[in-house]
């Protein structure tokens, strides 16, 4: 548990001190795994923790980009307001979805999930007044108390700020009654109902939980972004945000954060080959579920149980028991 502490401690004070010594464009990337950590995050407690299927968890982000957007945009909302609106509004769409979707499983909660994405498409690209349709919307950089985040260094740690609560507020629901109650539910539903959880609300809940995740991760990202477009909450991003979940490691805050910030690098380090980016995200994806069921994360505990374990102290020499007087001898 210190170990764990000091690694967490050393990667905050990392983040934090990034400004002082990394160009505008790697803190913009950084920025973008920090959104995509919480995306990762809400989606484990969907997918990890609570067994559900959701391929539509880009279309929860695109409904907090744009909604972000629209409070910005025609209704002149600081993003302290925007950002909340953004995050209430997801959640209240993605329990309209799972309360329909609790009685579902494998295939057809996929499809039911996959639909939903693509009426979420149609609905961006048939209101172009509001949403700008297939030429996108422009978004306005956040504001704080009348102040617009202009400088890289402040938007920077507008996110990291963020991300660290959403981080936080993860890792609460993951070990609070809820968190034990996905575990049951994805463990068998039929013995989480004879224990007495309401299996179908403990569904609708997860479901509602991810969407204000995702919603909230849409929020940044377009004011991180500055502009937005159907095509990045297609069917597309919804498969990266599973591959996030399964390389890190499924029901894993830890593997939320080691997943999403290693795919996020993958596509800097591929420059070279981006033809063939999707193809290997497919092939990490396939690889991972083959060989390393339990992502990276069960890969370094299994490594960390291979490690010799520490020799016991000896203990120390037992003393010699005491001579009994004998008594009587002269």
């Amino acid at each position: 548990m210190r170990g764990r502490v000091l690694l967490i401690l050393v990667g905050l004070a990392f983040l934090a001190a990034l400004p002082l010594v990394a160009t505008s464009y790697y803190l913009y990337l950084v920025e973008l795994a920090m959104i995509n950590v919480i995306v990762a995050v809400g989606l484990n407690l969907l997918s990890g923790n609570c067994g559900q299927i959701s391929l539509c968890n880009a279309s929860f982000m695109g409904i907090g980009a744009y909604c972000t957007a629209l409070c910005a945009t025609h209704f002149g909302l600081p993003t302290l307001i925007a950002l909340p609106a953004s995050v209430v509004v997801s959640a209240l769409l993605g329990a309209a979805l799972g309360y329909p979707a609790r009685r579902l499983s494998g295939l057809y909660l996929a499809l039911t999930t996959l639909g939903f994405l693509e009426l979420v498409g149609i609905v961006i690209e048939e209101f172009p007044d509001y949403t700008g349709g297939i030429r996108g919307l422009k978004v306005p950089k956040p504001d704080i108390f009348g102040l617009t985040l202009q400088s890289n260094g402040a938007l920077y740690f507008f996110v990291f700020v963020l991300t660290t609560a959403a981080v936080v507020v993860g890792y609460n629901v993951q070990r609070s009654r809820y968190g034990r109650a996905f575990d049951a539910v994805r463990q068998s539903p039929f013995a989480a109902q004879a224990l007495g959880i309401p299996v179908a609300r403990v569904k609708v809940i997860a479901f509602s939980l991810n969407a204000a995740f995702a919603g909230f991760a849409g929020g940044l990202l377009a004011s991180v972004v500055g502009f937005i477009d159907p095509p990045e909450f297609g069917i597309l991003a919804s498969i990266q945000h599973i591959t996030f979940i399964v390389v890190g490691g499924l029901g894993s805050i830890a593997g939320s954060i080691v997943g999403a910030v290693a795919l996020t690098a993958l596509p800097e380090a591929l420059r070279g080959v981006q033809e063939y980016g999707e193809l290997i995200y497919g092939l990490i994806l396939l690889g991972t579920l083959l060989f390393l069921p339990k992502g990276l994360v069960g890969l370094a505990a299994r490594l960390e149980l291979l490690r010799p374990a520490k020799p016991l102290a000896e203990p120390p020499p037992a003393k010699p028991p005491a001579k009994e007087p004998v008594y009587g001898a002269s």
